[in-house]
C-alpha cells in the first residue's frame, strides 16, 4: 500500500485546511505533425501542491475506426511557469502523467509546491498527422493537475 506523501508533521497539524483541488483546461492541438498548440491555467492566490498531471483526448476515441480518434498520447507536453521550465524537453504525454488504460495516472516524483497564484503553461506538439470524421483542423486534449490547496485556519481550529 502507498501513503501519500502528503501525510507529515506539517499536514498532520490542521489536516482540515489542506482539501483536494483539481483545475482544468482543454486544448485544441492540430491535426498536422508537428503542430503546437498552448494553453495556461491560473492557480487561485492560495497555496498550492501539485502532486499529478492527467490527460486525456476528449471526444468519440471508444471508436476510432469511425471517428479517427484515439486516446494515444501521441502528444509531448512541455509545462512551465512565470519562473521557470519544468524540462528541458519535450515530454511523451503517457511518460509524464502515465499511460492511458492500463492503470492510474502516476504521481510526480516531486511534488510542486506554488505559494500562491501562478499561471502554469501548458505547450502541446502533436506527434503525428490524424485523419478525423468528421474532417476537423484540431483535436481536443483535456489536462487536470491534481493536488491540495490550503483553505485557510478553520475557524475554531488549531494554530
Amino acid at each position: 500500500m502507498n501513503e501519500s506523501r502528503l501525510i507529515s508533521p506539517k499536514f498532520d497539524l490542521d489536516p482540515d485546511r489542506w482539501k483536494p483541488m483539481f483545475y482544468e483546461t482543454i486544448i485544441e492541438v492540430p491535426v498536422l505533425e508537428d503542430s503546437v498548440a498552448e494553453e495556461s491555467i491560473e492557480l487561485n492566490n492560495m497555496p498550492f501542491i501539485l502532486v499529478r498531471i492527467a490527460h486525456t483526448i476528449l471526444g468519440n476515441t471508444g471508436d476510432p475506426e469511425t471517428s479517427g480518434l484515439y486516446n494515444d498520447g501521441q502528444y509531448l507536453i512541455e509545462f512551465s511557469d512565470e519562473k521557470r521550465n519544468y524540462g528541458k524537453w519535450r515530454a511523451h504525454a503517457n511518460l509524464l502523467c502515465g499511460p492511458l488504460g492500463v492503470g492510474s495516472y502516476r504521481e510526480l516524483e516531486y511534488p510542486i509546491f506554488y505559494p500562491g497564484t501562478h499561471a502554469i503553461r501548458f505547450r502541446l506538439t502533436n506527434t503525428y498527422t490524424r485523419t478525423l470524421s468528421p474532417k476537423e483542423d484540431n483535436f481536443r486534449v483535456q489536462l487536470l493537475l491534481a493536488g491540495v490547496e490550503d483553505s485557510g485556519r478553520v475557524q475554531g481550529g488549531s494554530q
